[in-house]
């Protein structure tokens, strides 16, 4: 049994090899106080997992279809590139997917590609590249892989958006290694619990920004703009680069405030929630945001966003 995880969105049928055009979603307005809010408002469902479509997880061992991105992250206007390739030859099609609360849902469709021939040595050129559209929210997102004989895999990126300064940017420990996807089935490691946690941190209405800990190294963020800077898990520090130390510790001296997500937010895991630590979480983000971030925070009309494991043989 091959386990796929997640949650996520696509119309019925845009997954299918051989279509001619790309099909995007109807843009939500950004309107409100809050975008994030307005974002979560847009209809969202499961359909992007292994499994849903008449389609199967790959091999995490020896996958059939394999695809990475040219970035860990981009920013709106630019392009990003999706590379795949195949045991055998065929077409693929490409989906993306933002995640966030979508009324329990997990993630929201944006756009499919036309399906375009990929083998065993096409990873090497991009297969498609479309440019970021200036609507595409700042989030975490999800490129799905689909193949012509049902086969799915996965790759993540970051949607960065630095003119906007939100209350919390959200910094990953996302990192591209070039040329190569991440194994099996594409997923990082520890993908879903942070997933989750950007998923609860919109289900509970807070502006959030994204950002990647490869965007810290690089001087793509400015970590002291922000109020507050939530890093995903703990522990990730032991791996920051000294570049990335300065820019945290330069935020620290300018009166920013970093919070470490606690692992007991992994939403994917009903039987392990703990509602007490959400809750304290939640206070502690918004005494750092400031008194009055409890009554001005906008929450979605929702249900509690739960990102569940989709089995497939």
């Amino acid at each position: 049994m091959l386990g796929v995880l997640g949650a996520g969105a696509v119309a019925g049928g845009q997954w299918q090899a051989g279509a001619a055009v790309v099909r995007p979603a109807a843009p939500v307005p950004r309107t409100g106080d809050n975008p994030v809010v307005e974002e979560n408002r847009a209809a969202g469902s499961d359909q992007w997992l292994g499994g849903r479509a008449e389609t199967r997880g790959v091999d995490p061992v020896r996958p059939h279809i394999r695809g990475r991105v040219s970035a860990s992250s981009v920013g709106p206007g630019e392009s990003i590139g999706f590379h795949l390739t195949s045991r055998v030859p065929q077409d693929c099609t490409v989906a993306v997917y933002r995640f966030g609360c979508y009324a329990g849902a997990g993630a929201r469709h944006l756009v499919t590609s036309g399906g375009f021939p990929v083998g065993p040595r096409t990873g090497g050129k991009a297969a498609w590249t479309p440019t970021v559209p200036q609507e595409w929210l700042s989030g975490v997102f999800l490129g799905v892989f689909t193949s012509a004989d049902g086969c799915r895999a996965f790759t993540p990126f970051v949607v960065r958006e630095p003119a906007r300064r939100s209350g919390l940017l959200f910094v990953l420990p996302f990192t591209r290694t070039p040329d190569r996807p991440f194994p099996g089935l594409g997923l990082p490691e520890g993908f879903v619990r942070e997933t989750s946690a950007a998923g609860w941190l919109e289900e509970r209405g807070y502006d959030v920004t994204y950002a990647t800990e490869q965007d810290v190294h690089e001087g793509r963020v400015d970590l002291a703009r922000y109020t507050v800077v939530v890093l995903a898990g703990t522990g990730r520090d032991v791996r920051w680069s000294r570049r990335t130390r300065v820019a945290v510790e330069r935020a620290k001296r300018a009166g920013t405030e970093l919070v470490h997500l606690p692992q007991p937010l992994a939403l994917h895991e009903p039987e392990y929630l703990d509602e007490e630590v959400r809750r304290a979480t939640a206070d502690l983000l918004d005494r750092a945001l400031g008194t009055g971030a409890r009554q001005q925070r906008q929450k979605p009309a929702s249900a509690p966003t739960q990102l569940v494991s989709a089995r497939s043989s």
